[in-house]
């Protein structure tokens, strides 16, 4: 079993695209990694669809005794959403992909 899959979505991450970055998330789950990095910082746009498909994903790992691990650089589109939505304090949140490797 792998130790970290990471998934690093670009652009927006909207209604309009959820189908493909639940698709690419459930399947990085099923691979089995121990953790999975989930690296917004190339992401223009996030929205609620994404930040549930994030706290689902959060949920399902950690049933599993799996971690969820989510790359946010303060100043990004989903570090501004994270803070908003109250999620930076319940979801595993890293300002680098290296940092949320390491944690």
């Amino acid at each position: 079993m792998p130790e970290a899959t990471v998934i690093a979505p670009e652009g927006e991450v909207d209604t309009a695209r959820i189908a493909d970055f639940r698709a690419v998330l459930s399947d990085a789950a099923r691979a089995g990694a121990a953790r999975l990095v989930v690296d917004l910082g190339r992401v223009s746009f996030i929205d609620s669809t994404g930040l549930g498909t994030l706290v689902e994903l959060h949920h399902r790992l950690r049933r599993d005794n799996r971690q969820l691990a989510v790359v946010a650089p303060a100043g990004t589109a989903a570090a501004v959403l994270l803070d908003l939505a109250g999620l930076r304090g319940r979801l595993p949140t890293f300002e680098t992909r290296q940092a949320a490797l390491e944690a």
